[in-house]
């Protein structure tokens, strides 16, 4: 499940980097290097919530946004060494379910399109004019005195990468420190039926199930037929259950704290990254939710 883009041509695009043939010589100057801040304040002011969610040996930044219909979308910033923004992946994954349940798809290029036009112009200054058209299709890499854009657009589900030469390679997540049994051991003996690598709460008014993986937990709660909507305490609860397999105390304070403000997402989903844990919420209409934790950086999505 995460961010980046994806590498299917190469060439240089539009007029004023050169001749017409692609491998000519590029005229532009690359654009000034660009502090971190000033992509994610515009982004922060497009309704995304940035997060610091790894501070060495690469410094990265992600932002997230969900939209009215659901999609999920990502920005990740990677720095160097000088603090200055070297790589960035956006993508937009399709709308998130409890326990895998189909949503209907959403508009994965549209949101992109809005986002490659305000991190791409900072970025790449005059070359930006060389980009083509983020529209449904694309499948391309350009080419330029910065570096790499690559673009991958498709209805429902679309990426961009904006790779400076040399940047450094976007980092990835690491496993949890604790195998999936030892995390659902301590279940066993707190309301729960447990296997090596799930639960089901035996003494709960809903269906409550927790999965744990090497590099991915989810707890998620449904109402039954007929049955009242699961509470907000009923949440709260159960995703504190999760945390504290997966987080010291004061990453699990953390976490706890930034479930209490994202228990009824505006739609439907929300993302974030605290204490070293990437935590995703998932809340229907009829009140079933769920809480997926994972290293930061796992692709998951």
């Amino acid at each position: 499940m995460i961010a980046g883009g994806y590498v299917f041509g190469a060439g240089v695009l539009g007029g004023g980097l050169g001749g017409s043939a692609p491998h000519e010589e590029k005229t532009r100057p690359a654009a000034a290097p660009v502090p971190a801040t000033e992509l994610t304040a515009p982004l922060n002011s497009k309704g995304f919530a940035c997060y610091d969610t790894q501070d060495s040996p690469t410094t990265v930044q992600s932002c997230y946004r969900t939209e009215s219909d659901g999609t999920r979308l990502t920005v990740r910033i990677a720095s160097g060494s000088d603090d200055e923004a070297a790589l960035v992946d956006v993508d937009a994954a399709p709308p998130a379910g409890v326990r895998g349940q189909l949503r209907p798809a959403g508009d994965a290029v549209s949101p992109v399109r809005e986002v490659v036009e305000v991190v791409g112009k900072p970025l790449l200054g005059q070359e930006y004019a060389g980009l083509p058209t983020f529209d449904d299709g694309v499948d391309r890499a350009t080419h330029l005195s910065w570096g790499v854009v690559s673009f991958s657009a498709h209805p429902e589900a679309a990426t961009a990468s904006f790779t400076r030469s040399g940047a450094p390679t976007m980092p990835g997540g690491t496993d949890f420190q604790k195998d999936p049994a030892a995390m659902a051991a301590p279940l066993g003996k707190a309301g729960y039926e447990c296997d090596a690598s799930s639960c089901t709460a035996t003494s709960s008014a809903y269906d409550v199930r927790a999965r744990f993986s090497a590099t991915e937990v989810t707890v998620s709660a449904i109402h039954y037929d007929g049955k009242v909507k699961v509470t907000d305490a009923e949440l709260r609860r159960r995703y504190g259950d999760l945390l504290r397999q997966v987080a010291d105390e004061k990453g699990n304070a953390a976490a706890r704290r930034w479930i209490d403000g994202h228990l009824k997402p505006q739609h439907g989903f929300v993302e974030g990254d605290v204490g070293g844990l990437h935590l995703a919420v998932v809340r229907t209409g009829e009140g079933d939710g769920q809480l997926t934790v994972t290293p930061v950086l796992t692709r998951s999505r």
